[in-house]
């Protein structure tokens, strides 16, 4: 009976020691899945939006009526790319070129905008020439069109052109967007992406509003051909130069309108 009840216990000893290894074993495997699943479902975040272009528009009917045009042909523009305030993107995040804090930003380095877009809008009749702008030109709280056209005003240009890109991340059409994109994962997961480039021509001495331009591209890519950070922000700059080349073209169809109603006293 004594050597039975030894064997016994031994048994449920090698028993328990057994059912343990293989919760171990277990728990370390899912673990390892996880961590797997973790470190394979890399996230694309998405960029900040637009710039409100009610911070550059007179408040009041009155002063928008009371402004009118003065600039001079061939009228030099000087060209500003506007975002939300604390404006990011993947590229902006490791590259810099955000500039300023209050109402918006203004974005210093060219991210999408091709050399060649900007000589057809320098090229047109009656443009004195097309420029950028440094953030050394601009204080660091920006409230309103005020900051801008006094900085182009000290490099003697005629007009502001403003111009700002709302991007925005579907998926499978959902009208809410995304502000995370999980890369790699479902090929049959679609996200869409939608670029909206909107500018405001506007007048530099009185802050009158020449004209309002607007472009859209929209693109539908499976998330399996984003296969990294680098790559996503690669489709959403991508689109953003397709929105901004359309808005070039609506400048090109509106500025003889611009030229004509300007000499006409508008």
């Amino acid at each position: 009976m004594a050597l039975d009840a030894r064997l016994c216990l031994k048994r449920s000893r090698c028993c328990y020691e057994t059912k343990e290894t293989i919760m171990r074993t277990l728990s370390l495997l899912f673990i390892i899945a996880v961590a797997t699943i973790l470190s394979g479902c890399a996230s694309y975040i998405t960029p900040s939006g637009r710039a409100d272009f009610t911070s550059f528009t007179s408040t009041t009917m009155q002063e928008s009526f009371a402004a009118r045009p003065a600039a001079q042909f061939p009228a030099s523009i000087v060209a500003i790319r506007v975002q939300s305030p604390r404006y990011r993107s993947y590229s902006t995040e490791r590259e810099g070129g955000v500039h300023g804090y209050g109402r918006y930003s203004v974005i210093t380095v060219r991210e999408v905008e091709d050399d060649a877009d900007v000589q057809r809008m320098s090229k047109l009749s009656e443009v004195g020439g097309l420029i950028g702008i440094s953030s050394l030109l601009l204080p660091e709280s920006l409230q309103s069109d005020k900051e801008l056209r006094e900085a182009a005003a000290r490099l003697k240009a005629d007009m502001v052109f403003l111009y700002t890109f709302d991007t925005t991340f579907h998926e499978n059409e959902k009208i809410v967007p995304l502000s995370v994109v999980t890369l790699g994962l479902s090929p049959t997961r679609t996200i869409s992406v939608t670029v909206t480039a909107s500018a405001l021509l506007m007048d530099t001495r009185t802050g009158f509003i020449y004209a309002a331009l607007e472009a859209t591209e929209k693109r539908r890519l499976l998330t399996n051909v984003w296969q990294s950070n680098q790559s996503a922000d690669s489709a959403r700059r991508d689109a953003e130069k397709a929105a901004f080349k359309k808005l070039v073209v609506e400048f090109e169809k509106t500025w003889p309108q611009v030229v004509e109603r300007t000499k006409k006293g508008a």
